[in-house]
């Protein structure tokens, strides 16, 4: 059985994609079925295949559902994110495509950049004054 819309949404946030942006590009689209929101969302994970999505909404094939994507969002996803003529965006592809376009949060936030440095100079103390004793 498939997740609900807000499950779907809460998985791909937990997977570092920004909610509100994917919002506003999947408004871009209306009028587009629960279904392939909720596709949408849990292929943006990059944890599920075709045909893991399409057993899950109890599709034909994976095969089948790709095309179905490609039709019912892809088509629309590739002229509002400006890609080539080129790419194609199917449900293998989506996550690389939204990381490409800047549809993640950015986890590198100025906390971690700071920390980083210091954890280097205290293990290289740490590892100077560290004197091995051979028996």
């Amino acid at each position: 059985m498939p997740p609900s819309l807000c499950e779907a949404q809460k998985q791909a946030r937990n997977y570092g994609l920004d909610i509100p942006k994917q919002e506003a590009l999947l408004a871009e689209i209306e009028p587009l079925s629960e279904k392939y929101k909720i596709i949408f969302y849990l292929a943006a994970t990059g944890l599920f295949s075709a045909d893991d999505l399409a057993e899950m909404f109890n599709h034909s094939s994976g095969k089948n559902l790709n095309a179905d994507f490609n039709k019912n969002l892809g088509s629309y996803l590739k002229l509002y994110l400006d890609l080539d003529d080129s790419e194609r965006v199917g449900i293998t592809s989506l996550r690389r495509i939204l990381f490409k376009k800047g549809y993640f949060v950015d986890i590198n936030d100025d906390e971690s950049v700071r920390v980083l440095p210091t954890r280097y100079a205290e293990n290289s103390q740490t590892e100077q004054s560290f004197t091995v004793i051979h028996n």
